[in-house]
């Protein structure tokens, strides 16, 4: 007890930190550490973004996107795959890193909206074109078991640029996180859509997340003239144990019908 007593408390805590550390998950050599996979996850949606807002005949730069990301973070595309799939199968740990990246991201869009508010260019009016992404709203978000944080809607108002016979894609990739048990159908996470027209008249899709994945929504405008407005929402209903549902590479494709 007396020798107890005359240990220094500093080691005493890098005793306890490496007991701590030793509990974690193994990680294996090659997988990027918490704060690289961080930085690269960063970078990587940036560029997806950047690649989703090309034509179709200038796609081959969405990889030319995803390069760069690589080579500025001295990784390879392989690295970046294994450390994925090692934090996949952790979701605490990567919970822990996509929440971090969330924050930035978020962070990034706040500057940017008053950017645009001081600078008086702000608009509500939708971009012009044949198929144009309308989304304004973040791409990446989380959604959790708690009522203030467990959905996300959107609505958006007619203008200049809808058109008749317009073709509306609710698109999304989820990944369920803390899944300990199956997910029974009550728990399911849930995306709507809907169109409401000038005569009032409302078309709706709603669509079930029963697993990790891409999921879309389509609505097409065919007989009820033009679009008043679109709104929607992404709903995660009270889980049986604390999961987290994260969303990224969201999207609302606007397309002009071709001519009738």
């Amino acid at each position: 007890m007396k020798f107890m007593r005359t240990i220094p408390l500093c080691i005493m805590v890098l005793f306890l930190m490496a007991c701590i550390a030793a509990c974690g998950p193994s990680r294996p050599d090659g997988v990027l550490s918490d704060s690289k996979m961080e930085e690269v996850l960063y970078d990587y949606h940036k560029a997806k973004a950047l690649g989703e807002l090309e034509s179709p005949s200038n796609k081959y730069k969405a990889t030319l996107y995803y390069l760069n990301v690589f080579e500025k973070h001295h990784t390879t595309e392989q690295e970046f795959d294994s450390s994925l799939s090692w934090y996949s199968r952790n979701p605490e740990a990567f919970d822990r890193v996509y929440q971090r990246v969330i924050r930035r991201i978020e962070g990034e869009k706040k500057v940017l909206e008053r950017s645009i508010s001081i600078s008086g260019q702000g608009s509500s009016v939708t971009q012009s074109g044949d198929s144009v992404n309308i989304w304004t709203g973040m791409p990446m978000f989380s959604l959790t078991n708690r009522p203030y944080d467990n959905r996300i809607a959107f609505d958006y108002e007619n203008d200049a640029n809808y058109e008749e016979y317009d073709t509306l894609h609710f698109n999304a990739r989820f990944r369920y996180l803390h899944v300990n048990q199956p997910i029974n159908s009550k728990e399911y996470a849930v995306m709507a859509l809907s169109i409401r027209y000038r005569n009032d008249s409302i078309i709706s899709q709603m669509h079930y997340i029963y697993g990790d994945g891409k999921h879309k929504l389509t609505l097409q405008s065919d007989k009820n003239g033009r679009i008043r407005e679109v709104y929607g929402f992404i709903y995660l209903p009270e889980q049986s144990e604390d999961r987290m549902l994260l969303v990224d590479s969201v999207s609302l494709i606007r397309m002009h019908a071709k001519q009738r």
